[in-house]
Parts: C-alpha cells; structure tokens; sequence
C-alpha cells in the first residue's frame, strides 16, 4: 500500500467514529431509533467505502 492510500485508509476510519458511535449509544435511545442509526450507518459506511475504492481505481488508472 501507498502512502497515500495508508493516509485514506485512516482519514476514512476517523469519519466513520461519529455514526459507529451513534449505533453503540442506541439501545440505551430505544429500539426504533437503533434501527434508524443502524441502517444509516450501514449506508454511509458503504458510500464511503465505494467512493474510496471509486477513488484509488481512477487513481491508478491515470498513473498518478
């Protein structure tokens, strides 16, 4: 792995903190509310990571 990409990789992980936490606070919030931020974080985790993958793939198809 590149530099660069370590350098991603960690500054995608930090932007995933605020809704994981979120989700571990939940039961405490009720059920409906932990099925709400469960499937909230689930997306964003999943736009994020494909906007990384997206990300790296046109990187390394321009050379760069």
């Amino acid at each position: 792995m590149s530099k660069n990409m370590i350098k991603d990789v960690a500054t995608e992980g930090a932007k995933a903190v605020p809704p994981l936490t979120l989700v571990s606070i939940a039961p405490t919030l009720g059920p409906v509310l932990n099925v709400v931020l469960t499937t909230v974080t689930i997306l964003y985790v999943i736009l994020q990571s494909a906007w990384l993958l997206w990300r790296w793939r046109r990187e390394a198809r321009s050379g760069q």
